[in-house]
């Protein structure tokens, strides 16, 4: 063939399965229906702009190349806790299902199509799993029952390296019986050994590499990428078969063995298994027969048929025995098992090695695989709402919180959630404050919620409400952007301090502000203590706190974030911000003797009288010097920041530790630049060599006043020691 149509096949092939996760998406249909589709009408039986055949043995090549990343991607996110932190019905459908499931389907072969049985084991292995890549966005699709919904999606992620494991003895046991050895037994166990043993020993080779950093961070995904592919390739060197055995044990030790930089490998790996899959499915579809299929007629159709309605409810009855499921959700699992990815790409490439080795029904692989993705896919995936609606077995739309940030205050706004039955889920970056989520019996996630993808996590599915909740103000508005695309819930609420610069184009801006008057950062710091909140009952003794110090309203049996309006006689509890109890921390070097009310009329008096203030104390302060070197600054950058706040500031050798005087004009001072009146002066003087804790205190000086409010505050109180309280409390 001419080279190139061997590019034209590949790139083409590339570019349309991308393409085509773009149009799944769109049209909120499972990927692996669109990718099929769009593989057969582009292969040479419909359109022809792709011919697999012109790859020849490279075909081969780059399916087994491409399946090995994709298992070795599975074992590596594999997540063991999860499996430990959920019900037993799980553990007995990986078991007791997964032999219903496999003796059954063999059994049905055998008897209709009459082949032998180690063909049949085989066969029936490819269709054991089920898939997180489909069953995923279906669940978040039709909204199960929570413990449905937890069953089937801790099926789908724990059922592909287990039915891969077994897929892969079956054809190593059948390989082993096809030719001709008397050992068959021990060619078994010695592919299933090396291709064991050499997985673990280059999952702990990996993990080595990493944790001791002798590969640079900049290459640490690439590195990974190729040590995968060379740990498949020497497996299969030196014994054929058993490379897709041992690049998944490889992942799974890589992935329990949790070394530092598993984040951003798991992130590069599965976008490049996405690009995988679409580059691998769509060479797969074009490369079917499709008569094959009408070759194996009927008894095709009455196996997938049983599959579907007699193997799969026997699955789930024999697995759910003595459980607390009702026949309803019994019902409801039984119908619910579409087949995936990882059933397509092991049994095309089961197929391919048999049709190389010349056996005798190779073709009918792919054609029962398929068959069973295509039934299971459409028929019970397009129909599993109307039958959950019918069985009773759906919610309405989700009410749940997704709360991003598990600090303190997240953890305690989350308790307060599931104190009145509200599903309430942590998302945070930071493993320290989800592991202190984790022992506090909080739903908790150690993950990126700009990059999260809900239908990955079970505990997200009863979520349709969103609670920014970091201290950066900008990502909060992100992520009420990127969450508004993906809730169906009625709230995107996000925290950031009142006064904060905004554009004009902010009535653009998605999501609502949320106890922006309230100063909140300071609780949202690493292993910061509790917030000052507490939980008040409309009948206790105390007065009602006041409306604005009100975080969260239950009334009537719903849940209202925010300010409440009013007091209401339908409310049943409320969580209250203690302003009184915040004050207690206060983050300025702010003596109570450094807040001066002043008579000075001139800026420039006003700046020499807080430094002479300060020289009482600090008598190596050059008045006159440091009064110049802050004036001429002054003249030209103005210290006023608006709304009659200015912040004059300065370095010097003189002090040893960062220093802050108040002074508090009772005569009007105007801005030599604007003209504006300046009604509060705070002066920060820091030693020389520390910038960051300058910045720092800059940094706190300007959202203490950002606030309306909180400037109201301060700049109501009347002597030094009420300016003090004032300070201290915003």
């Amino acid at each position: 063939m001419h080279p190139h149509e061997l590019m034209t096949t590949f790139t083409v092939a590339a570019a349309l399965g991308v393409c085509l996760f773009s149009v799944a998406g769109y049209l909120r249909i499972p990927t692996i229906v669109v990718l099929l589709v769009g593989g057969v009408l582009a292969g040479p039986e419909c359109l022809g702009i792709i011919d697999p055949e012109v790859l020849g043995h490279g075909l081969g090549t780059i399916i087994s190349l491409a399946v090995a990343i994709i298992l070795f991607e599975g074992g590596l996110t594999l997540d063991l806790h999860g499996y430990r932190s959920e019900n037993r019905e799980i553990f007995k459908i990986l078991t007791i299902g997964v032999l219903v499931t496999w003796l059954g389907t063999t059994t049905l072969l055998r008897l209709v199509f009459g082949f032998d049985w180690a063909f049949c084991l085989l066969a029936a292995s490819l269709v054991i799993v089920t898939g997180p890549t489909v069953i995923g966005p279906l669940l978040h699709r039709i909204r199960a029952k929570p413990n449905l919904q937890t069953i089937l999606h801790w099926e789908g992620v724990l059922i592909d390296p287990i039915g891969v494991f077994v897929a892969l003895l079956c054809f190593e046991f059948y390989v082993s019986t096809g030719d001709g050895s008397q050992w068959v037994i021990k060619d078994f166990l010695l592919r299933f050994a090396a291709g064991g043993l050499l997985g673990i020993g280059f999952g702990f080779l990996l993990d080595l590499f990493l944790r001791r950093r002798w590969m640079d961070d900049g290459h640490t995904n690439i590195f990974v990428l190729a040590m995968a592919m060379l740990n498949f390739t020497i497996a299969d060197l030196v014994i054929s078969e058993s490379g897709l055995l041992s690049v998944t044990v490889a992942g799974l030790v890589l992935g329990m063995r949790k070394t530092p930089q598993q984040r951003d490998i798991v992130s590069y790996k599965a976008e490049l298994k996405d690009f995988l899959i679409g580059l691998l499915f769509v060479l797969l579809a074009a490369n079917l027969k499709l008569g094959s299929f009408f070759d194996y007629g009927w008894r095709l159709a009455l196996v997938v048929i049983a599959l579907m309605l007699i193997i799969r409810p026997l699955n789930i009855f024999l697995s759910t025995l003595g459980s607390r499921l009702s026949i309803t959700d019994k019902l409801f699992l039984s119908w619910i098992a579409p087949r995936g990815i990882v059933a397509a790409s092991m049994a095309s490439v089961v197929s391919l090695e048999l049709l190389e080795a010349e056996v005798e029904n190779a073709q009918f692989i792919e054609s029962f695989t398929y068959s069973v993705i295509a039934a299971t896919v459409i028929v019970q995936g397009g129909t599993a709402g109307i039958l959950g609606r019918f069985l009773g077995v759906l919610r309405q739309v989700p009410d749940g919180w997704i709360i991003v940030g598990g600090h303190a205050l997240g953890r305690q706004v989350c308790r307060f959630f599931g104190r009145h039955g509200i599903d309430a889920v942590l998302v945070d970056t930071n493993t320290h404050e989800i592991r202190a989520a984790h022992q506090e019996g909080l739903h908790a996630l150690n993950e990126d919620a700009m990059l999260l993808k809900p239908e990955e996590h079970p505990s997200l599915y009863g979520c349709g409400n969103l609670l920014a909740l970091t201290p950066n103000p900008d990502l909060n508005r992100m992520l009420c952007q990127r969450w508004s695309e993906l809730l169906e819930g009625k709230h995107l609420l996000r925290w950031e301090r009142s006064g904060y610069e905004t554009a004009d184009n902010e009535h653009l801006l998605t999501g609502d502000r949320v106890w922006d008057e309230m100063p909140l950062n300071r609780w949202m710091d690493r292993n910061s203590e509790p917030a000052p909140l507490h939980i008040v009952h409309p009948h206790a003794p105390d007065p009602s706190p006041a409306t604005s110090d009100i975080l969260i309203t239950v009334r009537n049996g719903a849940v209202i974030v925010g300010e409440p309006g009013e007091i209401d006689d339908g409310d049943k509890e409320w969580l209250v911000y203690d302003w009184r109890q915040g004050q207690q921390r206060l983050h300025l070097p702010l003596d109570r003797r450094d807040i001066m009310f002043s008579e000075s009329g001139e800026l420039m008096d006003l700046y020499r009288e807080m430094i002479e203030h300060l020289r009482q104390r600090i008598p190596a302060l050059e008045t006159e010097n440091l009064l110049a070197d802050m004036w001429s600054r002054e003249e030209d950058y103005t210290s006023l920041l608006g709304n009659g706040i200015a912040i004059p500031h300065a370095w010097t050798s003189a002090i040893r530790q960062t220093s802050v005087v108040v002074a508090r004009p009772q005569n009007t001072v105007v801005c030599p630049l604007t003209s504006r009146p300046i009604e509060i002066v705070f002066m920060l003087l820091s030693p020389e060599g520390h910038p960051e804790e300058h910045l720092d205190h800059l940094s706190f000086i300007a959202r203490l006043i950002g606030s309306q409010a909180q400037r109201e505050r301060i700049l109501h109180a009347t002597d030094p020691g009420e300016l003090y309280e004032m300070i201290a409390t915003s």
